[in-house]
This record gives structure tokens, sequence and C-alpha cells, in this order.
């Protein structure tokens, strides 16, 4: 019985096989792409950026007054 079943296998599950392989050597090429870009992406180069981190005091001091002065708003809901 077992050797009439498995001289019966249809043309179905050798493809099935050969999709699934083809898929997953897909998924494991766009994987391995996109955590390479991932590792590249997270290297940070520093010719890139200035090296020159000047702060202006003055417009962060004023921006700094400008939100701690800031009126609160009250609103009368008992009306």
């Amino acid at each position: 019985m077992l050797g009439k079943t498995l001289g019966k296998i249809d043309r179905f599950y050798p493809i099935l096989v050969i999709v699934l392989i083809a898929l997953s050597v897909l998924v494991f090429f766009s994987l391995r792409s996109v955590f390479n870009g991932l590792t590249n992406a997270s290297e940070f180069d520093l010719g890139v950026a200035p090296s020159n981190t000047k702060i202006n005091e003055k417009n962060l001091n004023e921006a700094y007054k400008e939100v701690s002065e800031k009126p609160v708003l009250k609103f009368d809901l008992a009306q």
C-alpha cells in the first residue's frame, strides 16, 4: 500500500518544493540586503558633518524666555 502511494506522487509536490526553495532564497537575499543597508546607515562618517558646533546663546536664551514667561490661558467653564 505504501509503495503504491509513494509511486503516485503528484507533480504538485516537487513543484511546491522548488517554489518554496526559490522563495526562501529570495527572502534570504532580501533580508541580507536590508540588514546590510541598516548596518551601513548606522555608521557615521565624521568627515561629512562640520566639526564646529557653536550654540547661539542669545537666541537660546530668548527662546527659553518666550516659553517660560508665556502667559497661561485659563478657561472659565462655570459660565
